[in-house]
């Protein structure tokens, strides 16, 4: 075992006996530890030194510590290593991170937006009954507080009035005024001020009534009254059904792009049917169309698709495909597992 002393003159045990060739050092180092003749001592960079000392440590003058040549190769090797460390607890960070504005947007903006939002939001001081000048829609609207001061300090429940009203430890606080709070969302909300009050609304402060709204998304087509635009007039008349195909027939013709052939019976029920509801018509279904020749027969077919409860299968799995298919979240552990009522909806 080698030993040499650093510059606080602590001793520092080596276990790397290798040498190393003075030339070998960088242009930084200043100081070494060699040995020379089985005698380790201080000396210092000789370079092309005629007694060919070995290099056993040496000092850096960017490094106020003692660099060890054997050492070096360990840290080398150790540097992936701490850098996996260091992702992987940046990931685990994030996804603590996630956990937290996962629990205000399934625990917590909920009950703002059913039981707070009446009286401390930009709506409600559209209609002229924001209480307290408090707003509870926006993040810096819940940090700012209201009239009466802050009524949120991130991290301490305790301290914050917004906790103590919805305990209703005060009659003349208590919110919200109508109705307590059951227990259990009490005690989310005491989670969440204690975690920081995690809250992924953006904007530097509560917006004011009617700026919800960007003049630019003002005049996207949704945001439009409904109108009557008149209808256009068409070359291919006889192609024309409703007026709707009218307008598709003006596109089309404007593009000098010719309408499709109509399709025969059996080839529009197949469509239709598919289209609707996800299956194939039925042998039945494709006789009793081929036989009806009124004119109302395709919006026959198009009611009686409607009305099946295969449409509502159809189009009630997209939105099952969002909400789930079961009543919790299958193997998870560090979050609640309960998913009530996912599988819940309503068809017709």
């Amino acid at each position: 075992m080698i030993c040499a002393g650093n510059k606080r003159q602590r001793t520092r045990h080596l276990s790397w006996d290798r040498r190393v060739a003075l030339g070998s050092l960088g242009p930084q180092a200043t100081s070494v530890v060699v040995r020379n003749e089985g005698r380790i001592a201080p000396g210092r960079v000789q370079r092309g030194d005629p007694r060919k000392r070995t290099v056993i440590a040496w000092r850096s003058t960017t490094h106020q510590e003692m660099w060890y040549p054997g050492t070096m190769l360990r840290r080398a090797l150790l540097l992936p290593l701490l850098l996996s460390v260091l992702v992987a607890t940046a990931a685990t960070g994030a996804a603590a991170d996630q956990d937290q504005i996962n629990f205000f947007e399934t625990k917590i903006r909920p009950v703002l937006a059913e039981k707070c939002y009446g009286c401390h939001s930009v709506e409600a001081e559209g209609r002229k009954k924001l209480k307290g000048g408090l707003y509870l829609d926006s993040k810096d609207g819940v940090l700012n507080g209201g009239k009466d001061g802050v009524v949120l300090i991130p991290g301490d429940a305790e301290k914050s009035r917004l906790i103590h009203a919805i305990r209703y430890g005060n009659d003349d606080t208590a919110m919200p005024p109508k109705e307590k709070l059951p227990p259990k969302v009490i005690a989310d909300f005491e989670t969440w001020v204690t975690m920081g009050a995690p809250d992924p609304r953006v904007g530097d402060h509560a917006p004011k009534a009617g700026a919800a709204i960007s003049e630019q998304a003002r005049s996207h087509w949704a945001f439009q009254p409904v109108s009557a635009p008149p209808v256009p007039s068409v070359k291919k008349i006889a192609w024309v059904m409703t007026d709707i195909d009218r307008f598709i027939l003006a596109k089309l013709e404007a593009a000098k792009i010719a309408p499709a052939n109509m399709a025969d019976k059996r080839t529009w029920l197949r469509r239709a049917t598919f289209d609707l509801i996800g299956l194939p018509p039925t042998s039945d279904d494709v006789a009793a169309f081929a036989a009806d020749n009124a004119a109302t027969a395709c919006a026959t077919v198009i009611d009686r698709l409607l009305a099946s409860p295969a449409y509502g299968e159809r189009w009630g799995r997209h939105w099952l495909d969002v909400a789930r298919y079961a009543d919790s979240k299958g193997y998870v552990f560090e979050e609640d597992r309960a998913y009530p009522h996912a599988y819940t909806i309503v068809i017709g």
